[in-house]
């Protein structure tokens, strides 16, 4: 059995909580929270193991208990905290299994959203893709990983959009921020930032050419080969940790 890490709030980590609150005004305090810290989990601002009392966040994010427990149990269904009897609430720890069943779902996902993009063959959007893609080649080549991670992410949601299928898109939407996590660790391979820049040329002109099946079979494998790489580090991070 796995070690539980009780892990204390200190206040910093909600130091940007008023900026973001800003930006998102006009929506209830409890999609509020859950928004806020469904982004602090996935960025790995509130660590895994990280004990979370209701009482606690409220005061640091100057709400009431209410919608602090309402935001907790949607991140619970979400599959991002969980409640232990006696713990109280805690940030869940992602396994292997769990990001290698994300990237399955993504690579049946996406590779559909290729596809109906390159039905589409909506000419405006393909250029949109194809300047995309000569950006992300030049913030590679300059050395500048947090651009071409930036660049990454509009690349796919760009797809995502395109493709004209509204639940799809909505799908996909919930997976692509866990999977631009799980991305940030498989780029450590090495020569994988530049493999992945092929990988989406090749996308790009099944999808530029209108084959849909060829661009499904390339989205697929791009999200194989990044579980793969993905894979690699986390057994790499796993075998340094047991030799420390």
């Amino acid at each position: 059995m796995s070690e539980t890490r009780e892990i204390k709030l200190t206040q910093n980590v909600f130091d940007d909580f008023p900026e973001f609150a800003a930006k998102y005004e006009f929506i209830p305090m409890r999609e509020l929270i859950y928004k806020y810290m469904r982004d602090a989990i996935i960025s790995d601002r509130l660590e895994a193991g990280m004990h979370l009392v209701e009482e606690d966040l409220a005061k640091k994010l100057n709400a009431s208990r209410t919608p602090v427990r309402e935001a907790l149990r949607k991140l619970e269904l979400e599959g991002l905290v969980k409640h232990h009897r006696r713990r109280g609430v805690e940030v869940r720890q992602f396994t292997v299994h769990d990001a290698s069943a994300l990237y399955d779902l993504g690579a049946i996902l996406e590779g559909y959203a290729a596809k109906l993009m390159s039905r589409k063959h909506d000419s405006e959007e393909v250029a949109v893709l194809g300047s995309l893609l000569e950006d992300m080649r030049r913030s590679i080549d300059q050395g500048d990983r947090d651009l071409e991670m930036e660049l990454h992410r509009k690349w796919h949601l760009t797809i995502y959009e395109a493709c004209g299928n509204k639940k799809v898109e909505q799908l996909l939407l919930e997976y692509t921020d866990y999977l631009q996590l799980f991305r940030a660790y498989a780029i450590q391979v090495p020569g994988r930032w530049r493999e992945t820049l092929e990988e989406h040329e090749k996308i790009y002109s099944a999808i530029a050419c209108g084959d849909a099946d060829l661009a499904e079979k390339y989205a697929r494998e791009h999200l194989e080969l990044g579980k793969d790489a993905f894979i690699t580090i986390w057994q790499q991070k796993k075998a340094e940790r047991c030799y420390r």
